[in-house]
């Protein structure tokens, strides 16, 4: 074995333990010296429950190992939220990491499937149970344990306590799945839609955005508030190669089962992406390239021969996105949602939020902590007298506000991934860029806007900012591109004009970003009429009359220069033509 085959077998094995080799990308940007760090990522399946107690630790654990200074605006520890329900701890240092494996592990929660090329971190709608109906988190976990990888050589790497192995190799009732000895193409995720109930009306409460997982699951309620069956969707995810003809992707909806076949149905799904997903060229590697390869009723007919369960019919169901944030009462307690700004839980401009968190842990030990799919931080359980507490909590520790102000609509529904200075695969800022962007677009007056903005720091595009009416991602240092036009029912697309092969705003300058976010919801705001969502706006006017219309204003006309990008381009067009064909599909195995 060659040592560069031996570094990608070590950084494999480093990648399904959830740990990742970083380096501060701004301070080799700034002094050309590569300062190597690792984050570590610990698996929260549905985003808890974390007891009073495990936060400390989590907190306690931060403030020992994430070192931070000032290459990276942040100069303290942090917890980072993601979108998938993760805890990271960023700024590890190789002489800690061990020992800040080793003290995960002591929560009860661990950093397997973290990363690498496994079933990543099954995410759920973190309160769907206390409606009462269907419980998204408690099926996640189910989910998270059947697809866990083996553990016998991460108990043996940190030489875990007696009490976490004992943990991670308690005997499965459902048993686990089988990985190939070279696990899976690529990584694979899982997302569970909730169901809420408003008055005496039933709906799928998609949080985490079902369509944009490798398998979406979403409950079906009758009306009498039963979940009877689950819908599947397959082929979502965001990430694409500029390089290649590649492309983001909702997943299809691929039909129903029942609760007793679900868990042998994902194991298909997952065992046919294991044998047919490519593993010659990881940038066609996802699922959704061998959904959009084969087809719907390929998928349909594979299903069948690796299950022996044949799938119902697709059935239409309506999604509906909450945040989850501010005060929710179930029964006798109460729920409050605390935004937290891109998923960064830190003391600073929007409040002592990280010392928040713990001072709340500290003194109610009672209390559960959950982790949205949208970077924020659930507390429930809280009683009638403790909300009062509560409340003059966070106004002691100055939530709700940033700089003085309050949080604007617009900041809440919009975010950001880490981008610079950490994430490897970066190519700028995002997560410390998207909060002055916003900055600077409440001063021009748009803090009420209903257009959300998505901002990714590379072609991963992790914050989901495809699924944004208006999303960037990161095309350079400090540069741009734009996604438009995305929600529920469509990704956004590049500003491709289709007739002449161009993209227009492929990168836009950092210190632009305000005026062609300002010209955008100009634009929207004389056309909401058109559509239910901005996004459909945005698509109903068409890329034409939207490149129109930049090109005739005075603050961005220029910057309509075409970019000529065959590969983008081809991917989007193939796109196009493949989900023509797969919807068609779709149709023949829908309900009349």
């Amino acid at each position: 074995m060659t040592r560069e085959d031996l570094e990608n077998e070590v950084s494999l094995i480093a990648k399904s333990f959830g740990i990742y080799v970083e380096f501060h990308r701004e301070k080799a940007r700034v002094s050309q010296v590569k300062d190597w760090i690792y984050m570590i990522r610990v698996s929260i399946p549905g985003g808890g429950p974390i007891s009073s107690r495990q936060w400390r630790m989590f907190d306690d654990i931060a403030n020992k190992y994430t070192i931070s200074d000032a290459y990276t605006g942040f100069n303290q520890p942090s917890i980072k939220l993601t979108t998938r329900q993760d805890i990271q701890f960023h700024h590890v240092k190789k002489r800690d990491l061990v020992n800040a494996i080793r003290e995960i592990a002591e929560t009860g929660y661990f950093t397997l499937n973290g990363c690498g090329d496994n079933v990543r971190n099954t995410v759920g709608c973190p309160i769907s149970s206390y409606y009462g109906i269907f419980n998204s988190n408690g099926l996640a976990s189910k989910i998270a344990r059947y697809f866990r990888l083996p553990s016998n050589l991460y108990i043996q790497v940190f030489e875990l306590s007696e009490e976490a192995s004992s943990t991670l190799r308690e005997e499965n009732p459902e048993g686990h799945y089988e990985y190939a000895d070279n696990l899976l193409p690529r990584k694979f995720k899982i997302g569970i839609a909730g169901v809420m109930k408003i008055g005496e009306d039933y709906y799928v409460d998609d949080c985490i955005e079902a369509r944009s997982n490798d398998i979406g699951i979403v409950p079906l309620v009758s009306r009498n508030g039963k979940i009877e069956k689950y819908q599947l969707y397959v082929g979502g995810g965001m990430g694409e190669n500029n390089g290649y003809p590649t492309f983001s992707a909702l997943a299809l909806p691929l039909g129903t089962v029942s609760e007793d076949d679900l868990l042998k149905v994902l194991d298909s799904i997952v065992r046919i992406q294991q044998d047919w997903g490519d593993r010659k060229n990881r940038h066609w590697a996802r699922l959704k390239y061998v959904v959009h390869k084969f087809g719907i009723i390929w998928m349909r007919e594979k299903i069948k021969e690796y299950s022996g369960v044949e799938l119902g019919p697709v059935v239409k169901v309506n999604l509906i996105r909450d945040l989850h944030l501010g005060w929710q009462k179930f029964g006798d307690k109460w729920v409050f949602g605390i935004f937290v700004e891109n998923g960064r839980l830190i003391d600073n401009q929007n409040g002592r939020i990280k010392s928040m968190a713990r001072y709340i842990a500290d003194k109610f030990e009672n209390l559960k902590f959950f982790i949205t799919p949208n970077q924020h931080l659930i507390i429930s359980e809280i009683s009638d007298e403790d909300k009062h507490e509560i409340e003059n909590i966070l106004r002691e520790f100055g939530y709700g506000l940033r700089n003085g102000k309050h949080y604007s609509r617009l900041r809440t529904i919009s975010s950001a991934c880490v981008g610079f200075p950490t994430c490897k695969m970066s190519f700028t800022d995002s997560e410390r860029f998207l909060p002055k962007l916003i900055d600077e677009l409440e001063g021009r007056g748009w803090g009420n806007s209903d257009v959300s903005i998505g901002v990714s720091g590379c072609v991963a595009q992790c914050s989901r900012p495809a699924l944004h009416p208006i999303g960037w991602v990161g095309s350079g240092y400090e540069l741009y591109m734009l996604k438009i036009g995305g929600d529920k029912e469509r990704v956004g697309e590049p500003l491709i004009d289709y007739n002449e092969n161009v993209i227009y705003l492929y990168q836009v300058p950092a210190s632009r970003l305000a005026d062609v976010n300002e010209a955008l919801f100009q634009l929207y705001e004389m056309n909401k009429d058109l559509g239910k969502t901005p996004g459909e706006v945005f698509r109903k006017l068409g890329n034409n009359k939207i490149i129109e219309w930049l090109k005739s204003h005075e603050k961005v006309k220029d910057l309509m220069k075409p970019h000529k990008f065959d590969k983008k381009v081809e991917g989007y067009t193939e796109y196009h033509r493949l989900l023509s064909m797969r919807l068609e599909e779709v149709d023949k195995f829908s309900e009349s």
